[in-house]
């Protein structure tokens, strides 16, 4: 374990908007694979709803409905269940629900934790995952650490982000118990859990009383705009968490959106397909690239190494060509020559493939997807 107290910003991708205004630009001519949401877009259900129920704005926000169908879904009790305006306002929320005084995390991580963590004066040390091991921790340690009560609350997501490396759920299972034996908080966020979820630890984590699960509607449905996540823990533990939580955190709208897209199970399974048929292609073909260290990826994202090369140089050659990508030199253990690539669709994928080659002064991608 290192200590962690260094500060670093928080940064995230999807600055959309910004760029078309810096760049006199419509939002539509912007590429953007800083941001990782699901290229197949809404479910065409959630439009219908949307218009449907339009008359929700007319009300205060009534999520009693929507978390009854959500638990039955998952298999667990509506008093396991949190909302939340989006994961991150739960990740805020967790941390002042359990008090922690120090807290560990498997660093690289999202940026969010760290945030969280620094607003409530919480130190924070760093379990590090290295790309020599292709971003897999060594579960032995980690679970010694979590035995000897290291720290009062681990934080991980799975899969990984920024790496898109996958644990499986018998070993975050073993984390639980661990965890369990030395009293100490584990919080898995499952953000991205929808592109892999036999790896989830859900129902579980109801089960557990140290155990925080933490889901995101936005990402996997393709809804960012309408912030809505949820937390799945113990009824013990979400009581606390609901204690800090605003009233009505999700809007109306949200809930009417999110209703729509659980309950379209063909979307979830073909959005599912195409993108790992999607993500396998991109990285066929950027691995194919000299200079470039591509990273197995479970998400909808890949992380890429450039050997002895700049990301924020790619990024800048990149955006004069009106594409985004996120570069990684905020995350704790990664560098500049780090670089983060949103799965797009095809076609998107393999323009970014060539202006990268373009970038790299290589030949140009032969053939394509």
């Amino acid at each position: 374990m290192a200590d962690c107290s260094e500060d670093r910003p928080t940064i995230h991708g999807g600055n959309v908007y910004q760029a078309a205004r810096r760049w006199g630009v419509s939002t539509q001519e912007v590429i953007d694979f800083s941001a990782n949401i699901n290229p197949v877009g809404p479910p065409s259900g959630v439009t219908q709803a949307l218009m449907r129920e339009s008359s929700v704005l007319e009300s205060y926000p009534d999520s009693s409905e929507f978390i009854a169908a959500l638990s039955a879904r998952l298999g667990i009790g509506p008093e396991s269940v949190v909302l939340g305006n989006g994961s991150t306002a739960l990740i805020f929320a967790a941390v002042r629900a359990l008090r922690p005084a120090r807290a560990l995390l498997l660093e690289p991580a999202f940026g969010e934790y760290r945030r969280a963590l620094r607003a409530s004066g919480v130190q924070i040390d760093a379990f590090i995952v290295h790309e020599r091991d292709r971003f897999l921790p060594d579960f032995s340690k980690l679970q010694t650490a979590l035995r000897l009560k290291y720290s009062d609350v681990v934080f991980i997501n799975n899969p990984h982000n920024p790496s898109g490396a996958l644990y499986s759920a018998d070993e975050l299972k073993s984390l639980a118990c661990a965890a369990a034996l030395g009293e100490t908080f584990l919080v898995i966020d499952e953000a991205f859990i929808d592109y892999a979820p036999e790896a989830s630890i859900l129902p579980d984590a109801a089960e557990w009383p140290n155990v925080v699960v933490l889901r995101s509607l936005t990402k996997f449905y393709a809804i960012p705009g309408l912030r809505i996540g949820y937390a799945v823990c113990r009824p013990e533990l979400a009581a606390r968490l609901r204690e800090q939580i605003e009233a009505w955190p999700v809007s109306s709208v949200a809930l009417v959106a999110a209703q729509a897209a659980i309950s379209d199970s063909l979307y979830e399974e073909s959005a599912r397909r195409q993108n790992e048929v999607a993500r396998t292609q991109f990285a066929s073909v950027l691995s194919e690239l000299n200079g470039i260290t591509v990273f197995p990826s479970a998400a909808n994202f890949i992380l890429i190494k450039l050997a002895n090369r700049s990301g924020s140089e790619l990024a800048h050659w990149l955006e004069q060509r009106r594409v985004l990508i996120r570069c990684c030199d905020s995350f704790v253990g990664l560098g500049d020559s780090f670089v983060r690539l949103a799965v797009r669709s095809p076609e998107d994928n393999i323009r970014l493939a060539q202006l990268i080659e373009q970038w790299l002064g290589l030949k140009r991608v032969a053939g394509g997807f």
